[in-house]
């Protein structure tokens, strides 16, 4: 780049000069303006040469950073972490229905490996109640007047007010517009143009509806309560034992004055539906209440002869549900609430949601379908297709480096520097390269990653055996996993690694640790040394700038000595190093990019300065020379008058 100034449309006077005076204007540009356009064109030319390299620093970090990224998810030791060797996938087999009809399984990063055998015994549901079939269309108005209560278990209840004007529609409106309060929803179902159904349900699962006329019987008239109840399970033998426990208080029954009464109901496991019914009227007996219980085909019917409304309360165990007793005295219930029901390694389970997260750790069975005789298998073991992948990303990154280092250390023909190679004989990027390239050598000429299927060709790039690869995975996971991560063995089970390792540190050491009583850490030491570790909650933690800075532990002991040892796999060594080198904010290379860019900023300033100088002194001399002009044209040739004209306006 060459920096120039324009002279305009200024009148060139030497035409007009007499003897040994000059009065050219392009002269006097050349020796007054050009020593300043001189040094903004070789600040130009730095401020190129810096630009340059910073380009090439900025690649060489962005190669170093991917890198670092992919030798991240291979590299840190993690009980709970984002190691790609925690990552874990469950294989699900069935002696029966397709397991995966049956449930579907989330697991967590580091769940242990093994095998487990689940039954889905039975589904979680939420209450659904309908009405009576209404004889008028939706839009209709019923006629209906009072109030009533309604809400799910847990929620806040809330009053629904009915006017005489009020359609299904309109009071499933109202209904729906208290449903964050009470969790209960409505709609309507309309049979044909005549006839329509409100239907109620619970936003959960195993959680009752509560239903309760304040005034004017509008539940009773829409048919959703009644004196009648009928359980909506059925069972196959009244004879044969139900295998359910758990008890209910009865309410809405009358004595014979017209007073409510209620009573208690106890089920064991050997009673049969049999059973229930004669302990449910021999209670009724004994509180004189006019509730009735009788058994048909399998099913459970409550009445009560006066026509006051069942409902129950005070409901433990799962008896209730089992037989399928809307608790909320519900005359027509689709779905009863009802928790779900498994069987787990033997043990049988049961929550209130059909997503069960606390049954095996890091597991969560969500289950879909019940089938009592399929038993599904659930295999957990490690994502061996995440880690081959995983590995893919760190062989790319590698390559893409090396490419990059290949780059800058090209030359021509006659042994210099290829116009390409910016950084050719860089120390920063050959000090980078000898320390990734180092521990990888190493492990190529142990043909440790040969075992692998991962070799170096004659471009000094990687090359993965994918079948070699997937195969090794499978058959020698713990052998893969130590070749790339960051890995710390203890000699006492109650000292375990916690959290994820990113220590730096290989080799072995004594821990001892001490324990109050109660079996809280009370103190840590390394050869007497207790300045190495801090402690809190029973974690062990290196502190920052140790040579242990990095590690973690949880203890469980009652105090001695433990040895660690450490190791530091190849993805772990190279995290180092790209960290080191290509940290966005500590590496070394962004001090090197910092540097430039300081530079830069000065250098724009210094070739700023430098035109703005050379301009004000073009402008200076083009009215200068304007003012010659125009004096010589009035006092003619004169050489004196010359001299002194050119002599005042270049001093100036």
């Amino acid at each position: 780049m060459v920096s120039t100034v324009s002279t305009g449309s200024a009148v060139d006077v030497s035409s007009l000069t007499k003897g040994s005076y000059t009065v050219s204007l392009q002269e006097a540009v050349t020796d007054k303006v050009q020593p300043y356009l001189d040094r903004a064109d070789a600040v130009t030319t730095e401020i190129n040469t810096n630009s340059s390299f910073l380009t090439a620093y900025q690649s060489m970090q962005t190669l170093l950073t991917a890198l670092q990224s992919a030798t991240s998810n291979l590299s840190t030791e993690a009980v709970m972490g984002s190691n790609t060797f925690n990552a874990r996938t469950a294989a699900l087999t069935s002696n029966g229905t397709a397991a995966s009809d049956l449930l579907s399984v989330s697991v967590q990063s580091g769940t242990t490996t093994g095998s487990h055998t689940v039954m889905v015994d039975q589904l979680a549901s939420a209450e659904v109640d309908t009405s009576a079939t209404q004889t008028v269309s939706s839009t209709t108005a019923l006629g209906y007047t009072g109030s009533f209560v309604l809400g799910e278990s847990g929620m806040t209840a809330q009053t629904i007010t009915v006017t005489s004007t009020m359609s299904v529609s309109d009071i499933v409106a109202t209904i729906n517009g208290y449903s964050s309060y009470t969790g209960v929803s409505a709609s309507t179902v309309s049979v044909d143009s005549s006839h329509s159904v409100l239907v109620l349900a619970g936003e959960d699962t195993n959680k009752s509806l509560s239903l309760t006329d304040v005034s004017g019987g509008v539940l009773g008239k829409l048919g959703i309560i009644g004196p009648t109840v009928t359980s909506i399970n059925t069972v196959s033998s009244t004879s044969t034992a139900l295998n359910s426990t758990g008890s209910f208080t009865v309410n809405g029954g009358t004595d014979g004055n017209g007073n409510t009464v209620s009573f208690n109901v106890s089920i064991t496991s050997t009673m049969s539906l049999d059973d229930v019914v004669s302990a449910i009227n021999s209670a009724a007996t004994t509180a004189n209440s006019d509730v009735t219980a009788t058994d048909s085909n399998g099913v459970l019917k409550l009445v009560t002869s006066a026509g006051s409304t069942i409902t129950l309360s005070n409901v433990s165990g799962t008896a209730a549900s089992d037989l399928g007793i809307p608790a909320s005295g519900a005359a027509n219930q689709s779905f009863g609430a009802k928790p779900s029901k498994v069987t787990v390694d033997g043990v049988e389970v049961s929550r209130d949601s059909n997503s069960v997260s606390d049954v095996i750790s890091g597991i969560t069975l969500n289950l879909q379908a019940v089938s009592t005789d399929s038993t599904v298998t659930l295999q957990v073991q490690p994502d061996t297709a995440k880690v081959g992948s995983a590995i893919s990303s760190f062989v790319t990154a590698y390559n893409n480096w090396e490419s990059y280092v290949t780059t800058n250390e090209a030359t021509n023909s006659d042994g210099t520097a290829s116009s390409s190679a910016v950084l050719f004989g860089n120390q920063t990027l050959r000090e980078a390269s000898l320390q990734v390239d180092s521990p990888l050598t190493a492990l190529v000429r142990n043909n440790s990653l040969g075992g692998l299927g991962i070799s170096l060709n004659s471009n000094n790039q990687l090359v993965i055996d994918s079948t070699t690869l997937s195969t090794q995975l499978s058959s020698n996971f713990q052998g893969a996993m130590y070749l790339f991560s960051a890995a710390t063995t203890t000699s006492d089970s109650s000292l375990q690694p916690y959290g994820s390792n990113y220590s730096t540190y290989s080799g072995s050491f004594d821990m001892a640790v001490t324990t109050d009583s109660s079996g809280n850490v009370t103190g840590v030491s390394v050869g007497g040394d207790t300045s190495s570790f801090t402690f809190s909650n029973n974690v062990i933690t290196g502190k920052s700038g140790t040579a242990y800075s990095g590690m973690s532990f949880k203890y469980s002991g009652s105090g001695g000595t433990v040895t660690v040892t450490s190791s530091q796999g190849i993805a772990a060594q190279l995290y180092q190093v790209s960290n080191t080198y290509g940290n966005t904010t500590s590496g070394s290379v962004q001090s090197l990019i910092t540097s430039l860019e300081s530079q830069n900023l000065l250098l724009e300033t210094q070739y700023n300065n430098d035109i703005t100088a050379a301009n004000n002194y073009a402008s200076y001399l083009l009215s200068w020379y304007a003012t010659i002009e125009s004096q010589i044209n009035t006092y003619g040739q004169a050489s004196s008058t010359m001299k002194l004209l050119i002599s005042a306006g270049l001093s100036s």
